[in-house]
């Protein structure tokens, strides 16, 4: 009798042998199936494809893409259009793939003028005319006409009684020009006290600021290239300046800008005055106030019951600077280069049919350039729950280099493992991985800052090292800006690590 429960015991081991040894090869064979429909449709993604997708974003039609216009639209439909070719399901409003925000928007006719006036000892007067874009660059959002006055140096633009400072302060500039710089006095953007100041690094507040003083013209210490982030102003013309004409307006002062703002760093002490130089600026610019713009919107549905209900998030903006009467910013690095980056890998992700447990959304973001609106619309508006996102990652300019760079905010530091094992297996590329523990107090100047200034775990994709001239907001950004050989394994990454991440029974966050 005792031997009979031993003999019942190693029979159903028998069975369970035979099983395992009928079942294991099956199970062997669909894993070396499965490993190679992902190789299969991981080496579908090209270089070539790449490239004829970044010419045609590129293209004239699209006029630079600046959001709100049509030719913006037009983008946003070529891009949805994609997403539905590929079978990616609309995930926006009303199931379409758009999510629809107001957007007032200006559109610059023709590239204006700047003129420096030369009083002689005569009495006569010589005008010096600037070219753009290497003098000035005209203002994106300027209003409509022409300003001729003196020129009052304002420092940082900023008037902050409840931190004891105003550029303003002893200096009138109704009816004038003023001149002034980017940022405010302190500079540390990982320290408390920054967000004291961070309201008055806005481009919006400088603008609205020096209108409030009465200056009729803004000139703006911001780099000779496109900014379309500055509010519009209807009585008062606005413009970037360049190099020559700052040292020109400085002269006859005997002031130099880089060391005042170097004074005023250290001191805290405004040193506006007025220059003594008299400008012509001229806008030639017609407002839409009737604007509407969008972020695209696609998904891939999870196979899971449950975790469906997750969400990785992918995004990187599809506006660019648009074209300043014909100084045309194509925008193929910043940012159809994330764009595509992502269609690429949308694209073999859904062609494959391979199963994800998780749902993936792909956005491309409407608005960036002009103030980060479609990233702050999303996170006021989510699609899928913040609790249920797993993250947002984002790609900005990801399209000039020969190496890799995956950062990600401390509460989901350990998803960069994901990618370096895809890279490590299959892309070997040379990669950078990074985690922040920080708090940034700084003014977001990124979509992925906005997600996590929201409370959302952030992640960044990039390439680094560089082989390409970089020309930020400047004509030349167009689709020979950028490397497709690294798209094409950032595309990679982001396939191969998606499908691990997506079907992770538990994510190590």
């Amino acid at each position: 009798h005792k031997l009979i429960p031993v003999m019942r015991t190693l029979s159903i081991i028998r069975t369970l042998t035979l099983i395992l040894t009928l079942t294991f090869p099956y199970v062997l064979h669909a894993q070396q199936a499965d490993e190679q429909l992902i190789l299969k449709h991981f080496h579908s993604i090209s270089s070539e494809e790449i490239s004829g997708w970044m010419t045609e974003i590129c293209a004239p039609e699209f006029n630079g893409r600046l959001a709100g216009t049509p030719e913006y639209l037009a983008s946003a439909e070529w891009m949805a259009g994609k997403l539905k070719e590929w079978g990616i399901k609309p995930a926006g409003d009303n199931g379409s793939y758009f999510q629809w925000f107001d957007h007032p928007y200006t559109v610059v006719n023709d590239i204006g003028a700047l003129q420096l006036h030369i009083e002689q000892k005569d009495g006569s007067v010589i005008i010096k005319s600037y070219s753009a874009p290497e003098g000035y660059y005209p203002g994106m959002n300027s209003g409509n006409g022409e300003v001729t006055a003196e020129v009052v140096f304002v420092g940082y633009g900023v008037t902050a009684p409840e931190l004891n400072y105003d550029d303003y302060k002893g200096v009138d500039v109704r009816g004038k020009i003023v001149i002034m710089n980017r940022d405010v006095p302190y500079k540390d953007v990982r320290e408390p006290e920054y967000a004291k100041w961070v309201r008055y690094c806005y481009h919006q507040y400088k603008a609205e600021n020096a209108a409030a003083h009465g200056a009729a013209g803004m000139l703006y210490i911001d780099g000779n290239s496109a900014n379309p982030n500055i509010s519009y102003v209807e009585n008062m013309v606005v413009c970037g300046i360049g190099p020559e004409p700052l040292a020109d307006i400085f002269a006859g002062p005997g002031k130099d800008n880089k060391l005042i703002l170097e004074q005023i760093d250290k001191t805290f002490k405004p040193a506006s005055f007025a220059t003594g130089k008299t400008m012509t600026m001229k806008a030639n610019t017609t407002r839409h106030p009737e604007g509407r713009t969008c972020n695209v919107m696609g998904m891939i549905e999870g196979t899971d019951p449950v975790l469906k209900d997750e969400v990785i998030i992918i995004g990187g903006h599809l506006d660019a600077v648009g074209n300043a009467g014909g100084l045309l910013v194509d925008g193929g690095l910043d940012n159809a280069s994330g764009v595509i980056d992502i269609m690429a890998a949308a694209k073999a992700l859904a062609e494959s049919g391979i199963k994800m447990k998780r749902t993936v959304l792909f956005l491309l973001i409407g608005g960036e350039e002009v103030g980060l609106l479609g990233s702050k619309y999303y996170t006021m508006n989510p699609i899928f729950p913040k609790e249920k996102t797993v993250t947002y990652i984002n790609l900005d300019m990801v399209g000039n280099g020969t190496g890799l760079a995956v950062s990600a905010s401390a509460t989901c530091a350990g998803l960069t493992g994901y990618f370096k094992t895809a890279n490590d297996s299959y892309i070997h590329r040379p990669m950078r991985v990074s985690t922040s523990g920080g708090v940034f107090y700084g003014r977001p100047r990124s979509d992925g800052l906005v997600f996590l200034a929201d409370g959302f775990r952030t992640m960044s994709i990039s390439t680094t090292d560089g082989v390409k001239p970089v020309y930020y907001h400047l004509p030349g950004d167009d689709e020979t800006a950028v490397t497709p050989e690294i798209m094409e394994d950032v595309a990679k990454l982001i396939y191969l690590s998606f499908i691990d991440m997506a079907n992770a029974d538990t994510l190590n966050y």
